[in-house]
């Protein structure tokens, strides 16, 4: 069964467990990637839904606050652009002093 389908399939107060164990299937199987097609695909469901003025579009949102809450908690921003961090002007010159 698709992910998108379970979604549906989830009843209107869907527990917080069933919710994250979808969203660790799809992390165990597909990785980050698993997680962005999965919001991708819930998001284009929810834009349809919502033009159409259907009570799932509510549901869908309440998913989208659930995934990115798996994804801060797994996988936070802070953790993989801390490598990006700039050198402080002050480090860099210590380096040029001590080489000199």
């Amino acid at each position: 069964m698709n992910q998108i389908e379970r979604l549906f399939r989830t009843p209107k107060a869907a527990l917080p467990s069933e919710m994250l164990n979808l969203l660790i299937e799809v992390d165990n199987r597909e990785g980050r990637r698993g997680l962005d097609r999965l919001e991708a695909e819930i998001r284009y469901a929810e834009r349809r839904l919502r033009r159409r003025g259907h009570p799932q579009a509510a549901r869908l949102n309440l998913w989208l606050r659930a995934l990115a809450a798996y994804r801060e908690t797994y996988y936070p921003r802070r953790a993989l652009f801390g490598f990006l961090k700039p050198r402080s002007n002050r480090s860099h010159r210590q380096q040029q002093t001590a080489t000199a």
